[in-house]
């Protein structure tokens, strides 16, 4: 039986709700139209400007009010996610004892060890569903307020370094299209501490 994975109670899975498993940040929205006075008078685009990138599975623990949602989450999901742990501990016990003691007992007893652990085992698939379905959805709940925040911020950041075009940096990666950028590019650590700076936290995630 696969180990239920709440995407934000296990720390080494947001590692991807990071937002790493947390959903994927919105596009960025369209920025003011107006372009930056320093192109305008070259008669520029507006387009002309610094290259940014930032790793956004970062924000889990750098992004302090995104983090005090997340452990709050922790928080409230640790009795189901002890729930799941005890049950699949009861199937692998079940499993084991029909495979060390079941040679030793009758067949009608082994039928009956074999029954209990496939009742055992659904009840646990369905459990960790369940589960899992409600730890995505309460993880998009105390995700959302906070993106917006953040793409917000993110808009006038930009804006006030002169800063046109950022790419998520563990996308491009992935995807092969970063070869080089200097380490001046990723904004990551500057952005987090600026956003912090304006947004303490303070606001648990809202229980449904």
């Amino acid at each position: 039986m696969k180990r239920l994975i709440f995407a934000f109670a296990v720390t080494a899975a947001l590692s991807a709700v990071a937002f790493a498993q947390t959903p994927t940040p919105p596009a960025r929205p369209a920025a003011s139209n107006a372009a930056p006075a320093a192109a305008s008078a070259a008669g520029g685009t507006g387009a002309e400007g610094k290259l940014a990138y930032l790793n956004s599975s970062r924000f889990r623990d750098g992004i302090f009010e995104l983090k005090e949602r997340i452990d709050a989450l922790n928080k409230e999901f640790e009795p189901k996610k002890k729930e799941v742990q005890s049950l699949e501990e009861e199937v692998n016990n079940l499993k084991n004892k029909i495979q060390t003691q079941g040679p030793t007992v009758s067949a009608q007893v082994r039928a009956q060890w074999v029954d209990e652990g496939t009742e055992k085992e659904k009840k646990l698939k369905r459990l960790a569903e369940d589960y899992e379905a409600l730890g995505q959805k309460r993880l998009a709940e105390a995700y959302q307020p906070v993106s917006d925040k953040i793409m917000k911020f993110l808009d006038s950041y930009c804006q006030q370094r002169g800063i046109v075009m950022v790419m998520e940096g563990g996308a491009v990666q992935q995807a092969g299209v970063l070869l080089w950028a200097s380490t001046a590019t990723d904004i990551t650590e500057d952005f987090m501490k600026e956003f912090n700076k304006i947004n303490t936290g303070g606001t648990a995630a809202p229980k449904k």
